[in-house]
Protein backbone atom coordinates (compact mmCIF):
# COMPACT_ATOMS: atom_id res chain seq x y z
CA UNK A 1 0.00 0.00 0.00
CA UNK A 2 3.12 2.18 0.14
CA UNK A 3 3.14 5.55 -2.33
CA UNK A 4 -0.95 5.28 -2.46
CA UNK A 5 -3.13 7.58 -1.14
CA UNK A 6 -6.60 7.09 -0.53
CA UNK A 7 -8.68 9.96 -0.71
CA UNK A 8 -12.60 10.78 0.00
CA UNK A 9 -14.63 8.41 1.82
CA UNK A 10 -11.57 6.68 3.58
CA UNK A 11 -13.71 6.09 6.82
CA UNK A 12 -16.24 3.38 4.96
CA UNK A 13 -13.17 0.85 4.34
CA UNK A 14 -10.97 -0.53 6.89
CA UNK A 15 -7.32 -0.82 6.76
CA UNK A 16 -6.99 -4.05 5.68
CA UNK A 17 -9.56 -3.39 2.66
CA UNK A 18 -7.19 -0.51 1.76
CA UNK A 19 -4.19 -3.08 1.93
CA UNK A 20 -6.12 -5.90 -0.41
CA UNK A 21 -7.35 -2.88 -2.93
CA UNK A 22 -3.78 -1.99 -3.29
CA UNK A 23 -2.79 -5.47 -3.51
CA UNK A 24 -4.96 -6.26 -6.31
CA UNK A 25 -4.30 -3.32 -8.47
CA UNK A 26 -0.59 -4.17 -8.03
CA UNK A 27 -1.88 -8.10 -8.56
CA UNK A 28 -3.05 -6.35 -12.20
CA UNK A 29 0.24 -4.37 -12.88
CA UNK A 30 -1.83 -1.14 -12.67
CA UNK A 31 1.05 1.67 -10.55
CA UNK A 32 -1.84 3.75 -8.83
CA UNK A 33 -0.46 7.05 -7.63
CA UNK A 34 -4.16 7.74 -5.67
CA UNK A 35 -7.22 5.82 -5.26
CA UNK A 36 -10.53 7.57 -4.38
CA UNK A 37 -13.54 6.36 -2.63
CA UNK A 38 -17.11 7.56 -3.31
CA UNK A 39 -20.39 6.55 -2.58
CA UNK A 40 -22.47 5.10 -5.09
CA UNK A 41 -26.24 4.88 -5.40
CA UNK A 42 -28.62 6.22 -2.80
CA UNK A 43 -29.43 5.40 0.41
CA UNK A 44 -31.93 2.33 -0.38
CA UNK A 45 -30.22 1.07 -3.22
CA UNK A 46 -28.50 -1.48 -1.35
CA UNK A 47 -29.43 -2.32 1.79
CA UNK A 48 -27.31 -5.55 2.86
CA UNK A 49 -23.87 -3.91 1.75
CA UNK A 50 -21.62 -0.68 1.36
CA UNK A 51 -21.63 -0.06 -2.33
CA UNK A 52 -18.40 2.48 -3.20
CA UNK A 53 -17.22 3.33 -6.42
CA UNK A 54 -13.29 2.73 -6.45
CA UNK A 55 -11.25 5.07 -8.96
CA UNK A 56 -7.55 4.57 -8.96
CA UNK A 57 -5.62 7.20 -10.48
CA UNK A 58 -2.44 5.56 -12.57
CA UNK A 59 0.40 6.92 -13.94
CA UNK A 60 0.79 8.33 -17.01
CA UNK A 61 -2.75 9.60 -16.23
CA UNK A 62 -5.49 7.25 -16.87
CA UNK A 63 -8.24 6.00 -14.39
CA UNK A 64 -8.96 2.10 -13.24
CA UNK A 65 -12.52 2.02 -12.10
CA UNK A 66 -14.26 -0.90 -9.75
CA UNK A 67 -17.16 -0.97 -8.02
CA UNK A 68 -16.27 -2.49 -3.95
CA UNK A 69 -18.97 -4.06 -2.33
CA UNK A 70 -18.61 -3.79 1.57
CA UNK A 71 -19.70 -5.54 4.41
CA UNK A 72 -20.92 -3.84 7.68
CA UNK A 73 -18.56 -3.64 10.46
CA UNK A 74 -21.11 -2.69 12.74
CA UNK A 75 -22.18 -5.74 14.88
CA UNK A 76 -25.68 -5.31 15.20
CA UNK A 77 -26.33 -4.62 11.23
CA UNK A 78 -23.91 -7.73 10.55
CA UNK A 79 -26.17 -9.53 12.42
CA UNK A 80 -29.45 -8.62 11.10
CA UNK A 81 -27.86 -8.57 7.54
CA UNK A 82 -26.34 -11.94 7.67
CA UNK A 83 -23.31 -10.48 6.84
CA UNK A 84 -21.35 -13.72 7.07
CA UNK A 85 -23.89 -15.75 5.07
CA UNK A 86 -24.59 -13.10 2.14
CA UNK A 87 -20.63 -11.98 1.43
CA UNK A 88 -19.83 -15.91 1.55
CA UNK A 89 -22.48 -16.67 -0.90
CA UNK A 90 -21.74 -13.98 -3.23
CA UNK A 91 -18.01 -14.76 -3.12
CA UNK A 92 -19.07 -18.28 -4.58
CA UNK A 93 -21.05 -16.97 -7.13
CA UNK A 94 -18.62 -14.90 -8.61
CA UNK A 95 -15.68 -16.65 -8.13
CA UNK A 96 -16.47 -20.18 -8.68
CA UNK A 97 -20.05 -20.67 -9.97
CA UNK A 98 -20.83 -18.16 -12.80
CA UNK A 99 -17.48 -18.79 -14.15
CA UNK A 100 -18.25 -22.49 -14.13
CA UNK A 101 -21.50 -22.23 -16.28
CA UNK A 102 -19.45 -19.84 -18.53
CA UNK A 103 -16.73 -22.97 -19.37
CA UNK A 104 -19.96 -25.11 -20.04
CA UNK A 105 -20.99 -22.48 -22.23
CA UNK A 106 -16.75 -22.36 -23.94
CA UNK A 107 -17.35 -25.96 -24.03
CA UNK A 108 -20.13 -25.98 -26.02
CA UNK A 109 -18.64 -23.58 -28.78
CA UNK A 110 -20.39 -20.53 -27.75
CA UNK A 111 -19.68 -16.99 -29.14
CA UNK A 112 -18.02 -14.52 -26.75
CA UNK A 113 -21.31 -12.42 -27.38
CA UNK A 114 -23.51 -15.55 -26.62
CA UNK A 115 -21.65 -16.81 -22.83
CA UNK A 116 -24.06 -15.38 -19.78
CA UNK A 117 -22.81 -12.34 -18.83
CA UNK A 118 -21.70 -10.83 -14.82
CA UNK A 119 -19.39 -8.16 -14.02
CA UNK A 120 -15.77 -9.61 -13.60
CA UNK A 121 -14.15 -9.89 -10.16
CA UNK A 122 -11.16 -8.68 -9.62
CA UNK A 123 -11.38 -9.93 -5.85
CA UNK A 124 -12.66 -11.09 -2.96
CA UNK A 125 -11.92 -10.95 0.18
CA UNK A 126 -13.45 -13.16 2.69
CA UNK A 127 -11.79 -11.68 6.54
CA UNK A 128 -14.98 -10.65 9.00
CA UNK A 129 -15.40 -8.08 9.72
CA UNK A 130 -13.62 -6.50 6.82
CA UNK A 131 -15.26 -8.26 3.75
CA UNK A 132 -14.56 -6.80 0.40
CA UNK A 133 -15.42 -7.68 -3.24
CA UNK A 134 -14.02 -5.70 -6.07
CA UNK A 135 -16.18 -5.79 -9.48
CA UNK A 136 -16.22 -4.37 -13.03
CA UNK A 137 -17.49 -1.02 -13.19
CA UNK A 138 -20.58 -1.84 -15.74
CA UNK A 139 -21.19 2.05 -16.45
CA UNK A 140 -18.39 1.27 -18.52
CA UNK A 141 -20.14 -0.75 -20.36
CA UNK A 142 -22.94 1.40 -20.70
CA UNK A 143 -25.37 -0.47 -18.45
CA UNK A 144 -27.55 1.49 -16.66
CA UNK A 145 -29.77 1.08 -13.57
CA UNK A 146 -33.45 2.30 -13.76
CA UNK A 147 -35.83 3.94 -11.37
CA UNK A 148 -36.39 1.65 -8.86
CA UNK A 149 -39.87 3.47 -8.22
CA UNK A 150 -40.65 2.93 -12.20
CA UNK A 151 -42.72 -0.60 -12.83
CA UNK A 152 -40.34 -2.37 -15.14
CA UNK A 153 -41.51 -2.12 -18.81
CA UNK A 154 -42.63 -5.35 -20.74
CA UNK A 155 -39.43 -5.10 -22.95
CA UNK A 156 -37.46 -4.64 -19.72
CA UNK A 157 -38.92 -7.80 -18.57
CA UNK A 158 -38.13 -9.65 -21.30
CA UNK A 159 -34.22 -9.01 -21.20
CA UNK A 160 -34.24 -9.83 -17.42
CA UNK A 161 -36.45 -13.28 -18.29
CA UNK A 162 -33.65 -14.22 -20.94
CA UNK A 163 -31.02 -13.72 -18.82
CA UNK A 164 -32.72 -16.16 -16.11
CA UNK A 165 -33.46 -18.93 -18.54
CA UNK A 166 -29.99 -18.91 -19.29
CA UNK A 167 -28.59 -19.11 -15.69
CA UNK A 168 -31.17 -21.64 -14.95
CA UNK A 169 -30.37 -23.98 -18.40
CA UNK A 170 -26.72 -24.03 -17.09
CA UNK A 171 -27.56 -24.88 -13.75
CA UNK A 172 -29.60 -27.51 -15.20
CA UNK A 173 -26.78 -28.70 -17.26
CA UNK A 174 -24.19 -28.65 -14.72
CA UNK A 175 -26.13 -30.73 -12.56
CA UNK A 176 -26.47 -33.41 -15.51
CA UNK A 177 -22.84 -33.50 -16.51
CA UNK A 178 -21.12 -32.56 -13.15
CA UNK A 179 -23.46 -33.87 -10.22
CA UNK A 180 -20.83 -33.84 -7.54
CA UNK A 181 -19.72 -29.96 -8.64
CA UNK A 182 -23.48 -28.71 -8.59
CA UNK A 183 -24.14 -30.56 -4.92
CA UNK A 184 -20.92 -28.89 -3.57
CA UNK A 185 -21.80 -25.63 -4.92
CA UNK A 186 -25.42 -26.25 -3.50
CA UNK A 187 -24.11 -27.24 0.00
CA UNK A 188 -22.46 -24.37 0.29
CA UNK A 189 -24.70 -21.32 -0.83
CA UNK A 190 -26.97 -21.00 2.62
CA UNK A 191 -30.58 -20.23 1.99
CA UNK A 192 -31.15 -16.90 3.62
CA UNK A 193 -34.84 -16.42 3.56
CA UNK A 194 -35.56 -20.47 4.86
CA UNK A 195 -32.98 -19.57 7.89
CA UNK A 196 -35.28 -16.59 8.74
CA UNK A 197 -38.64 -18.39 8.61
CA UNK A 198 -38.13 -19.98 12.37
CA UNK A 199 -37.21 -17.13 13.92
CA UNK A 200 -40.00 -15.40 15.99
CA UNK A 201 -38.62 -11.88 15.69
CA UNK A 202 -39.46 -12.35 12.02
CA UNK A 203 -42.44 -13.87 12.49
CA UNK A 204 -43.36 -10.48 14.31
CA UNK A 205 -42.37 -8.63 12.11
CA UNK A 206 -44.55 -10.15 9.70
CA UNK A 207 -47.52 -10.06 11.49
CA UNK A 208 -47.03 -6.20 12.27
CA UNK A 209 -46.61 -5.72 8.30
CA UNK A 210 -49.82 -7.52 7.73
CA UNK A 211 -51.59 -5.61 10.23
CA UNK A 212 -50.42 -2.12 9.10
CA UNK A 213 -51.08 -2.93 5.26
CA UNK A 214 -54.60 -4.18 6.06
CA UNK A 215 -55.26 -1.13 8.22
CA UNK A 216 -54.27 1.34 5.12
CA UNK A 217 -56.52 -1.11 2.34
CA UNK A 218 -60.02 0.57 1.94
CA UNK A 219 -61.78 -2.72 -0.04
CA UNK A 220 -62.72 -5.51 2.13
CA UNK A 221 -61.83 -7.44 -0.83
CA UNK A 222 -58.06 -6.20 -0.36
CA UNK A 223 -57.80 -6.85 3.48
CA UNK A 224 -59.27 -10.45 2.97
CA UNK A 225 -56.95 -11.29 0.37
CA UNK A 226 -53.69 -9.93 2.71
CA UNK A 227 -55.51 -11.05 6.39
CA UNK A 228 -53.54 -14.40 7.28
CA UNK A 229 -50.64 -13.62 4.37
CA UNK A 230 -47.64 -12.01 6.07
CA UNK A 231 -48.52 -14.10 9.63
CA UNK A 232 -48.67 -17.31 7.96
CA UNK A 233 -45.46 -16.50 5.91
CA UNK A 234 -43.19 -18.56 7.31
CA UNK A 235 -45.62 -21.56 7.26
CA UNK A 236 -45.84 -21.28 3.74
CA UNK A 237 -41.91 -20.75 3.16
CA UNK A 238 -41.16 -24.06 5.32
CA UNK A 239 -43.57 -26.22 3.21
CA UNK A 240 -42.72 -24.81 0.03
CA UNK A 241 -38.39 -24.83 0.84
CA UNK A 242 -38.52 -28.01 2.85
CA UNK A 243 -36.09 -30.24 0.65
CA UNK A 244 -36.04 -28.05 -2.20
CA UNK A 245 -31.86 -28.80 -2.85
CA UNK A 246 -33.17 -32.44 -3.55
CA UNK A 247 -35.82 -31.83 -5.77
CA UNK A 248 -35.72 -32.51 -9.26
CA UNK A 249 -36.26 -29.47 -10.80
CA UNK A 250 -34.18 -27.07 -8.81
CA UNK A 251 -31.52 -25.08 -9.52
CA UNK A 252 -28.88 -22.22 -8.60
CA UNK A 253 -31.14 -19.29 -8.43
CA UNK A 254 -30.59 -15.48 -8.33
CA UNK A 255 -32.49 -15.19 -5.35
CA UNK A 256 -32.98 -11.08 -5.73
CA UNK A 257 -33.77 -10.33 -8.99
CA UNK A 258 -35.16 -6.99 -8.10
CA UNK A 259 -34.75 -3.56 -10.04
CA UNK A 260 -31.99 -2.15 -8.89
CA UNK A 261 -30.06 -5.67 -8.85
CA UNK A 262 -30.28 -5.51 -12.93
CA UNK A 263 -28.99 -3.33 -15.42
CA UNK A 264 -29.49 -2.16 -18.78
CA UNK A 265 -28.12 -1.46 -21.56
CA UNK A 266 -30.27 1.00 -23.91
CA UNK A 267 -31.03 2.48 -27.18
CA UNK A 268 -33.14 5.38 -27.83
CA UNK A 269 -34.18 4.40 -24.02
CA UNK A 270 -35.02 0.91 -24.81
CA UNK A 271 -33.27 -2.07 -23.35
CA UNK A 272 -31.99 -3.77 -26.00
CA UNK A 273 -29.41 -6.13 -23.09
CA UNK A 274 -29.16 -6.58 -19.24
CA UNK A 275 -27.30 -7.96 -16.76
CA UNK A 276 -27.68 -9.69 -13.07
CA UNK A 277 -26.13 -8.19 -10.50
CA UNK A 278 -26.00 -8.90 -6.58
CA UNK A 279 -25.52 -12.54 -6.04
CA UNK A 280 -25.77 -12.42 -2.07
CA UNK A 281 -29.58 -14.31 -2.06
CA UNK A 282 -28.26 -17.12 -4.50
CA UNK A 283 -29.76 -20.43 -3.50
CA UNK A 284 -30.72 -23.34 -4.71
CA UNK A 285 -34.62 -24.10 -5.25
CA UNK A 286 -37.36 -23.76 -8.10
CA UNK A 287 -37.04 -21.77 -11.34
CA UNK A 288 -40.01 -19.74 -10.79
CA UNK A 289 -38.49 -18.42 -7.62
CA UNK A 290 -36.95 -15.93 -9.46
CA UNK A 291 -39.44 -15.64 -11.55
CA UNK A 292 -42.41 -14.94 -9.64
CA UNK A 293 -40.06 -12.65 -7.41
CA UNK A 294 -39.14 -10.36 -10.37
CA UNK A 295 -42.77 -10.17 -11.67
CA UNK A 296 -45.00 -9.16 -8.91
CA UNK A 297 -42.34 -6.95 -6.94
CA UNK A 298 -41.29 -5.23 -10.06
CA UNK A 299 -43.72 -4.69 -12.69
CA UNK A 300 -47.58 -3.15 -12.21
CA UNK A 301 -50.97 -4.93 -12.40
CA UNK A 302 -51.52 -3.42 -16.29
CA UNK A 303 -48.49 -4.78 -17.64
CA UNK A 304 -48.73 -8.03 -16.16
CA UNK A 305 -52.02 -8.33 -17.27
CA UNK A 306 -51.01 -7.72 -21.10
CA UNK A 307 -47.77 -9.79 -21.13
CA UNK A 308 -47.82 -12.54 -17.90
CA UNK A 309 -48.61 -15.97 -19.96
CA UNK A 310 -46.23 -13.93 -22.60
CA UNK A 311 -43.18 -13.51 -20.20
CA UNK A 312 -43.56 -17.22 -19.22
CA UNK A 313 -43.87 -18.90 -22.99
CA UNK A 314 -40.90 -16.57 -23.17
CA UNK A 315 -39.21 -18.43 -20.48
CA UNK A 316 -39.76 -21.60 -21.10
CA UNK A 317 -39.03 -21.28 -24.99
CA UNK A 318 -35.82 -19.38 -23.88
CA UNK A 319 -34.68 -22.23 -21.57
CA UNK A 320 -35.45 -24.92 -24.64
CA UNK A 321 -33.21 -22.69 -26.67
CA UNK A 322 -30.25 -22.34 -24.23
CA UNK A 323 -30.32 -26.43 -23.40
CA UNK A 324 -30.34 -27.27 -27.13
CA UNK A 325 -26.55 -26.12 -26.83
CA UNK A 326 -25.84 -28.99 -24.68
CA UNK A 327 -28.14 -31.37 -26.80
CA UNK A 328 -30.93 -31.41 -24.41
CA UNK A 329 -34.47 -30.70 -24.59
CA UNK A 330 -36.74 -28.32 -22.43
CA UNK A 331 -39.61 -31.32 -22.18
CA UNK A 332 -37.34 -33.75 -20.68
CA UNK A 333 -35.96 -31.37 -18.48
CA UNK A 334 -38.13 -29.27 -17.24
CA UNK A 335 -41.49 -29.80 -18.66
CA UNK A 336 -44.22 -26.96 -18.83
CA UNK A 337 -46.76 -28.58 -17.35
CA UNK A 338 -44.41 -28.74 -14.33
CA UNK A 339 -43.22 -24.68 -14.68
CA UNK A 340 -47.04 -23.95 -14.49
CA UNK A 341 -47.38 -26.20 -11.44
CA UNK A 342 -44.70 -24.51 -9.91
CA UNK A 343 -45.81 -21.26 -10.16
CA UNK A 344 -48.93 -22.23 -8.61
CA UNK A 345 -47.57 -23.91 -5.62
CA UNK A 346 -44.91 -21.29 -4.59
CA UNK A 347 -47.69 -18.79 -5.59
CA UNK A 348 -49.13 -18.29 -2.00
CA UNK A 349 -45.23 -18.11 -0.61
CA UNK A 350 -44.69 -15.01 -3.28
CA UNK A 351 -47.79 -13.39 -2.41
CA UNK A 352 -46.67 -12.91 0.80
CA UNK A 353 -43.21 -12.14 -0.24
CA UNK A 354 -44.41 -9.57 -2.35
CA UNK A 355 -46.12 -7.40 0.28
CA UNK A 356 -42.90 -7.84 2.73
CA UNK A 357 -40.27 -6.79 0.15
CA UNK A 358 -42.80 -3.87 -1.42
CA UNK A 359 -43.02 -2.62 2.25
CA UNK A 360 -39.22 -2.16 2.48
CA UNK A 361 -38.37 -1.17 -0.77
CA UNK A 362 -40.61 1.73 -1.63
CA UNK A 363 -38.74 3.48 1.30
CA UNK A 364 -37.46 6.87 0.13
CA UNK A 365 -33.85 7.82 -0.20
CA UNK A 366 -34.25 9.47 3.20
CA UNK A 367 -36.63 7.18 4.42
CA UNK A 368 -34.36 4.30 4.21
CA UNK A 369 -31.08 6.48 5.28
CA UNK A 370 -32.97 6.83 8.81
CA UNK A 371 -34.06 3.38 8.66
CA UNK A 372 -30.22 1.97 8.03
CA UNK A 373 -29.22 4.30 10.43
CA UNK A 374 -31.66 3.07 13.34
CA UNK A 375 -30.66 -0.40 12.37
CA UNK A 376 -27.00 0.24 13.49
CA UNK A 377 -28.01 2.26 16.61
CA UNK A 378 -30.60 0.22 18.01
CA UNK A 379 -29.26 -1.81 20.89
CA UNK A 380 -30.23 -5.83 19.89
CA UNK A 381 -30.61 -7.13 16.17
CA UNK A 382 -34.21 -8.34 17.47
CA UNK A 383 -35.42 -5.06 17.75
CA UNK A 384 -34.50 -3.63 14.00
CA UNK A 385 -38.28 -5.69 12.80
CA UNK A 386 -39.64 -2.95 15.47
CA UNK A 387 -37.60 0.19 13.35
CA UNK A 388 -38.31 -0.84 10.00
CA UNK A 389 -41.77 -0.37 8.88
CA UNK A 390 -44.63 1.74 10.67
CA UNK A 391 -47.02 3.73 8.43
CA UNK A 392 -47.49 6.08 9.97
CA UNK A 393 -43.70 7.64 9.72
CA UNK A 394 -44.15 7.65 6.17
CA UNK A 395 -45.40 10.43 3.86
CA UNK A 396 -48.86 10.18 2.08
CA UNK A 397 -46.95 9.50 -1.22
CA UNK A 398 -45.21 6.70 -0.41
CA UNK A 399 -48.22 5.57 1.65
CA UNK A 400 -50.17 5.55 -1.35
CA UNK A 401 -47.63 4.11 -3.63
CA UNK A 402 -47.54 0.88 -1.39
CA UNK A 403 -51.29 0.74 -1.37
CA UNK A 404 -51.56 0.88 -4.71
CA UNK A 405 -48.69 -1.99 -5.06
CA UNK A 406 -50.69 -3.92 -2.82
CA UNK A 407 -54.00 -3.50 -4.86
CA UNK A 408 -52.22 -4.13 -8.08
CA UNK A 409 -50.91 -7.57 -6.43
CA UNK A 410 -54.35 -8.98 -5.64
CA UNK A 411 -55.77 -7.78 -8.70
CA UNK A 412 -52.85 -9.76 -10.46
CA UNK A 413 -53.24 -12.57 -7.94
CA UNK A 414 -57.01 -13.08 -8.58
CA UNK A 415 -56.94 -12.78 -12.38
CA UNK A 416 -54.28 -15.17 -12.75
CA UNK A 417 -56.31 -17.96 -10.17
CA UNK A 418 -54.01 -17.68 -7.45
CA UNK A 419 -56.17 -16.55 -4.85
CA UNK A 420 -58.58 -18.84 -3.02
Amino acid sequence: MAGIAFEGEIGSVTARQKEFIAGVLNKRRLKANKVRIETLGKAGDNYAANVKKITAELEGGETFKMVAKIAPTNEVLRATMAADITFANECLMYSKVLPRLVDLQRAAGLSKAELFPFPECYGVLMEPPSEIILLEDLKDSNFEMLDRFTPLTNESVKQIIKKFAILHSLSFVLKKKEPDTFETYAEKLIDLSSMMFGNPDFQKFGVNVENETISILDNDVYKKAVRGSLSQIWKHGIKIFKNQRNIRYSVITHGDGWTNNIMFRLKESIPVDAILIDYQMSKVGSPVCDLQYMIFICTDYKTRHQHFYEWIDLYHSELDKSLANFGLKVNYVYPRDQLDADLRRHSKFFFSSAILLCSVLIQKPENAAKMREAMENVAEAKDVAEALLHMTNLDSDSVQLYKRKIEDLVDSYRELGYLE
